[in-house]
């Protein structure tokens, strides 16, 4: 594999793990839905995409879960650890991350939200370790859409061809990879290194 200039990484899964069975447990207990029924409205409620393309501000967001969900006692200051306390640090591949520091320019492109966004930077010290952070809140674009690729590649100044891309979901491989971005879907750090060969 010929040398890139830019190597990407996602965040969640491949270098932070996150329990988000966590959120929906704690938020059971001010609820009389179930778990199934909190679940699904996560995965269904429009409310989570425009906070993590950042067109929904954090009090409303809780706000309209708070309304959706049928919340009572819990404020804003109180879901804020129930929201966040979820992520732990990967650190097999970190320590990959930590190899290609400094040997190549390397970019971080996460579907994430500012809270959680603000809170591993908080916690996660190489996150500091990125040229090129991209958060979906704060340029209003999400993967798989193309735009966010485009706008990685824009701000690095590459072309998608001298890009490496990583991530755990299929669907955003497959769109780095239309773009002529090489592209790898994340599975576990062994198989990264394997992916890695020649780079590393």
């Amino acid at each position: 594999m010929s040398a890139p200039e830019l190597i990407i990484f996602d965040l969640g899964r491949v270098l932070v793990d996150f329990d988000f069975k966590k959120v929906i447990r704690r938020l059971k207990g001010y609820t009389t839905l179930s778990e199934k029924q909190i679940h699904r409205y996560f995965i269904q409620t429009p409310l989570w995409d425009a906070f993590e393309r950042g067109t929904v501000e954090p009090k409303d967001f809780f706000l309209g879960l708070s309304k959706d969900l049928h919340l009572n006692g819990l404020d804003f200051k109180r879901f804020m650890p129930i929201w966040n306390s979820i992520f732990t640090e990967k650190h097999d591949t970190v320590s990959i991350l930590q190899r290609l520091r400094g040997r190549y320019r390397i970019a971080l492109l996460s579907n994430v939200n500012i809270l959680h966004w603000e809170h591993i930077r908080e916690t996660h010290d190489f996150i500091e370790w990125f040229d090129h952070p991209i958060a979906s809140y704060a340029v209003g674009q999400r993967k798989p859409g193309l735009d966010i690729y485009r706008t990685t590649l824009h701000r690095a100044g590459v072309a998608p061809q001298k890009a490496v891309f990583i991530d755990d979901v299929e669907s955003h491989v497959l769109a780095a990879k239309s773009l002529g971005i090489r592209a790898h879907q994340f599975i576990n750090a062994r198989q990264l290194i394997r992916d890695l060969e020649g780079i590393l």
